[in-house]
């Protein structure tokens, strides 16, 4: 009788931990790469491609071109540094601004040391 029951309480946490680990692994989320711009080039902004390396993120306008645009980007994984290249595209003219290395996969933006903060001046 009490070889029945351990084995049963074995079986039952056995599928309990089997799947405490199924849910662990089906809800790890990749929250992706948070970019802003914020536009103080005085123009309107239709839409924005960065290039990370030869990764390519195209974010479109969602209200007010003349203020900010946002959204996550993509990113390469490895071989840091990367050259960073924006294409910026309106009704009137196409304008490409490169900028300085970007040397972080996952870092976060808040962090000026692991960050990058590019200003763009008309």
């Amino acid at each position: 009788m009490i070889k029945k029951i351990l084995i049963a309480l074995f079986v039952i946490i056995a599928v309990g931990y089997g799947m405490l680990k199924f849910l662990s692994n089906a809800t790890d989320m990749e929250w992706g790469h948070h970019f802003s711009f914020e536009n103080e080039l005085g123009i309107g902004i239709d839409s924005l491609e960065i290039t990370v390396g030869d990764v390519k993120t195209i974010i479109q306008v969602e209200s007010d071109s003349l203020r900010s645009l946002e959204g996550n980007i993509n990113v390469p994984e490895k071989g840091y540094p990367h050259q960073v290249t924006f294409n910026i595209y309106n009704k009137e003219k196409l304008m490409i601004l490169k900028a300085d290395s970007f040397n972080c996969y996952n870092c976060d933006g808040n962090h000026k040391r692991s960050g990058a903060e590019y200003k763009f001046l008309n």
